[in-house]
């Protein structure tokens, strides 16, 4: 009936003439023409195009391809695919590349020509492509396709046609990906049209897989004759009747019985296609029944059982075997019990019946061990489940794209109700280069929400999570940026996630998602390292009024260009807003502008920055132009240790800020500067009104560990900050730190920097509420931290193989005390400046540990007693680098060398230097007094920036007599 493959191959490259193809730097080259050397004859009958010699061929990429997708050079290499659109595969088609362009001899003699269009799924989401087709030169069908997108139906009419013609013309952004097949594609030279199937499609807001019974939903019918009738059915029974539409469309509404059956069904479309021809089209939809049954598993148990609580299944096997579950039923793994497998439940929920896995029984959260498969937990095109109470790993050996917890949705459906809960998710062996492999890396997380296509989700709910050595990230909600519709209802809070190799928090295409009160720590570090390309702490893309509030950000090691906290990146809408937010020791810094496509693109989108702590974050990296605008006002930068960079470019408003940094240069151009206050050595731009120089007068700037509590950023009583702003409308109404702005419609002026309250007066405070520099970096981020202007720190591991180790005591001059008791990498030594120090210890001595920088090595300090008496002392702690033990000052500990980062900010492995130079660390005694109580050490005046003065790393008392103790 039909010609042998090769046979058919053979004679169409008899008719074209020899191809040749290069690729370009900006694309893929198109082949030559090929011309045929005489016409092959019309087809008869209703043949597959892929059995028609064609009369001439060009191709984007070598030739095209018979009845597989277009491969590499030459006819018929190894890497063709099954054409393949959307998911489904088709057996019989054209596989070309753009620009392509196929002519069939029609002899006058053929009827119509039918195909399912579309991007070749082994391009991914990429690639968007034109298709076209000709009469006699004459275009006769458009459509647009694009890699996201299923496949478009084609059906024209040829009568009187001497030649048709098939092609693909490429988009503005070239050739690359544009694998484009013309998949079941028809000749129909018979004596009548056949019909083509209509396109039945669930509307926005309709999920076809959870019909409830009893409750409307909507589907839409294509590719009717224009205004005539259609009929759509559910199991033999009409369900409504509509009337097509111009285009060629109808839409019904109709109620599912409210007796329906739960299960797999499918709806019937019934009426008039083109060329008044009789067709239907059909689409698979699943019933929910509603159930409260209980499903057990315990994966401790050697036999499978039936699913209850007296026999319960014992293995993932089972439960993905069970077939859907209905909504409101869940699926509980036994506590402290391990399941290997990936699990790939079925079914959906419904409103107020959600599918829920969780656990049951007393112990440890159980883990589901994915064992390497694309993600542990993988549910797919459902509604309304909740993931909670599970302890989630997926590890392996080889990294690939790979997910702990993974939603998905495939299609152009809406599904609802995602709701992932106190989840522990670890271990998870994602791709970790975004450089080689960008699609992997972003489809890498602990915790995703995905939709391709078209698909969204109303409704995602991703709280109280940890999240730790995940490759790729932590949380990422991720879609191609061609989908049509946004998320809705997303509110991702509470999670802790720390040591991840990526970005903590990424939103796509959601609207107004609500992102807070989560912390995102030592990003790109742990298990699963981030190796090459970019990442930031968190950010938005490609969505409308995103909210990040009450979140930290911290200790992120370097990428390329980003590492900063927070990002806002491309294709949003309205305004991108980050408030309340508190980051620090970030490589990258404070904040990344991506909003106009990193610099490619002119937005009208706002940023509003507002109410932040930054503390050693000085740096606004990226561009944007446009009519959108930064806002940048009343944030807090301290950043006593590194300049501050300013290396953003585009229009902003810069208010009420306090900048603390040892120099830097902001950028005047697009800008405008009022009532920011600098201190440390940085200064105002020129032109500035309303500036503040000087002491800034915190309470204890510096000192924020790794929470929101940061009391030190608070103004002192004094402080000439207080009431030297000015007013900004609209300010979101309160400051950092819960107290009311002026934009609220309190009274007076307001403060510069994030706090709005009144001056604090100074008291003592403990020793922990005072450090301001970060003194000891380890080998996972070296860059934190500096003692000294050229940026130099002690390592960690160096210090601990001279036997200093983190959170382990040591002792001198018999006092013991906790070494770097804090987490590696926040503020750890408070450089002396004249605070007092609170202390409530009895003994016979004060034990001051640390070192000195620069020439000043001792200074005046006084002992306070808690019977009102003090006592006037020096404190002497020899050079870090330099300095030797003598009377007043032991060596606690000599390093084999320290470290150095050549670059404030960002920059490759190069600018870490390891520095064979000894590092050391001294204590110094001061006596105290027999009977007396130590209340407090009022330390030497100095200056808190780096390099001259004195650096504490402890104070301790000890040596208690006997009759006190």
């Amino acid at each position: 009936m039909h010609s042998h493959p090769m046979a058919r191959r053979l004679a169409a490259v008899a008719a074209s003439t020899a191809l040749t193809a290069a690729v370009l730097a900006t694309g893929i080259a198109a082949s030559p023409s090929a011309t045929a050397a005489e016409l092959p004859p019309p087809p008869t009958g209703v043949v597959y195009a892929s059995d028609v010699p064609w009369s001439s061929m060009t191709n984007g990429w070598g030739p095209a391809e018979l009845d597989m997708s277009n491969g590499g050079q030459a006819a018929g290499d190894a890497n063709r695919r099954p054409l393949t659109i959307g998911g489904t595969v088709y057996p019989k088609g054209i596989g070309t590349h753009a620009a392509s362009s196929i002519t069939y001899n029609l002899g006058g003699q053929c009827r119509q020509f039918l195909a399912q269009v579309g991007v070749d799924d082994t391009q991914g989401d990429r690639g968007r492509v034109d298709f076209k087709v000709l009469v006699d030169g004459v275009e006769q069908f458009a459509g647009e396709r694009k890699g996201t997108d299923g496949a478009l139906p084609v059906n024209v009419n040829l009568q009187g046609g001497s030649t048709l013609q098939l092609k693909v013309e490429t988009g503005p952004e070239g050739n690359g990906n544009d694998h484009a097949d013309w998949t079941d594609a028809k000749i129909n030279c018979s004596d009548a049209f056949i019909a083509a199937p209509l396109r039945v499609e669930g509307s926005a807001g309709t999920n076809l897989n959870g019909l409830v019974p009893g409750t409307p939903a909507t589907v839409v019918v294509r590719d009717l004759k224009p205004l005539s009738p259609v009929s759509l059915g559910l199991r033999g029974e009409k369900m409504a009747d509509a009337v097509a539409d111009a285009t060629g469309a109808a839409a019904f509404t109709f109620v599912v019985p409210a007796g329906a059956a739960g299960g797999a069904t499918e709806l019937v479309a019934t009426g008039t296609g083109p060329f008044d021809v009789a067709t239907t089209g059909r689409i698979g939809a699943f019933i929910v029944q509603i159930s409260d049954a209980k499903f057990y598993v315990d994966c401790s148990v050697l036999t499978p059982g039936n699913g209850s609580q007296a026999s319960p299944f014992n293995s993932i096997a089972q439960v993905n075997g069970h077939g859907p579950f209905n909504a409101g039923e869940s699926i509980l793994f036994r506590a402290g019990t391990d399941c290997i497998g990936a699990l790939t439940p079925a079914g959906t929920g419904v409103a107020n019946h959600p599918i829920t896995l969780s656990s049951y029984g007393d112990g440890a959260k159980p883990t589901i061990n994915g064992g390497g498969a694309v993600a542990a937990i993988q549910i797919t095109n459902a509604s309304h489940w909740t993931v909670s109470g599970l302890h989630v790993v997926n590890p392996s050996d080889t990294p690939v794209r790979r997910v702990g917890i993974l939603f998905e949705n495939s299609g152009t459906a809406q599904t609802a109700g995602i709701v992932v809960t106190g989840n522990h998710v670890e271990d998870v062996a994602g791709w970790r280069n975004k450089a080689t492999n960008g699609a992997g890396f972003a489809q890498s997380a602990g915790i995703m929400v995905r939709t391709w296509g078209k698909g969204s989700v109303d409704g995602i709910t991703i709280t109280d999570n940890e999240v730790n050595d995940a490759a790729g990230g932590g949380v990422k909600i991720s879609a191609p940026d061609t989908t049509e519709r946004y998320n809705t209802k997303v509110y991702v809070a509470r999670n802790e996630i720390h040591d991840v190799g990526g970005d903590a928090i990424v939103i796509h295409n959601s609207d107004a998602p609500l992102i807070e009160h989560n912390r995102g720590l030592n990003l790109g570090q742990g298990a699963h390292p981030y190796e090459g390309g970019n990442f930031a702490g968190m950010w938005p893309y490609n969505s409308k009024n995103p909210v990040f509030q009450f979140n930290v950000v911290s200790n992120s090691t370097t990428s390329t260009y980003d590492s900063t906290a927070w990002d806002c990146d491309m294709k949003i809408v309205g305004t991108c807003l980050f408030q309340y937010n508190y980051s620090y020791g970030n490589a990258g810094g404070f904040y990344l502008n991506c909003v106009s496509n990193c610099g490619g693109g002119a937005t009208t989108a706002n940023v509003v920055l507002r109410y932040n702590v930054a503390q050693d974050d000085c740096r606004l990296g990226g561009s944007s132009s446009g009519t959108g605008k930064h806002y940048i006002y009343n944030n807090t930068f301290y950043c006593p240790s590194r300049v501050f960079l300013d290396d953003m470019t585009g229009p902003r408003e810069v208010r009420n800020n306090l900048f603390v940094a040892p120099g830097g240069v902001l950028k005047s151009s697009a800008a405008v500067y009022a009532n920011n206050a600098y201190f440390g050595g940085i200064l105002p731009p020129a032109g500035e009104t309303g500036s503040v120089l000087g002491d800034p007068k915190l309470v204890a700037g510096g000192s924020g560990q790794t929470t929101l509590d940061v009391p030190g950023y608070r103004l002192a009583s004094g402080s000439p900050l207080i009431g030297a702003g000015v007013r900004i409308n609209d300010d979101g109404g309160r400051d950092f730190f819960g107290n009311p702005t002026t934009g609220a419609g309190s009274v007076g002026v307001p403060n510069i920097g994030a706090y709005q309250g009144p001056g604090v007066a100074v008291s003592p405070l403990p020793f922990a509420s005072l450090v301001n520099q970060t003194s000891v970096a380890n080998s996972a981020n070296p860059r934190n931290g500096a003692v000294t202007s050229d940026r130099r720190t002690f390592s960690e591991e160096a210090l601990a193989a001279a036997g200093l180790v983190s959170g382990k005591p040591y002792s001198a001059f018999g006092v013991s005390s906790v070494w770097h008791p804090t987490a590696v990498g926040t503020p750890d030594t408070l450089k002396a400046a004249g605070q007092e120090v609170a202390l409530s210890a009895r003994g016979r001595t004060l034990l001051v540990t640390g070192f000195s920088t620069g020439s000043v090595t001792s200074g005046v300090a006084t002992v306070h007693f808690t019977n009102g008496q003090s006592r006037t002392v020096t404190i002497s702690l020899p050079n870090w680098r330099t300095g030797v033990a003598t009377d007043a000052a032991v060596m606690v500990a000599e390093s084999a060398y320290h470290q150095r980062h050549t670059q404030a900010y960002i920059g490759g492995p190069s600018t870490v230097v390891r520095v064979d130079e000894p590092a050391r660390v001294f204590a110094t005694r001061i006596d105290i007094p027999p009977a007396f109580e130590v209340s407090s050490v009022t330390l030497p005046r100095g200056s808190a920036l780096v390099n001259e003065g004195l650096n504490i790393m402890g104070i301790a008392v000890g040596n208690v007599p006997p009759g006190l103790r």
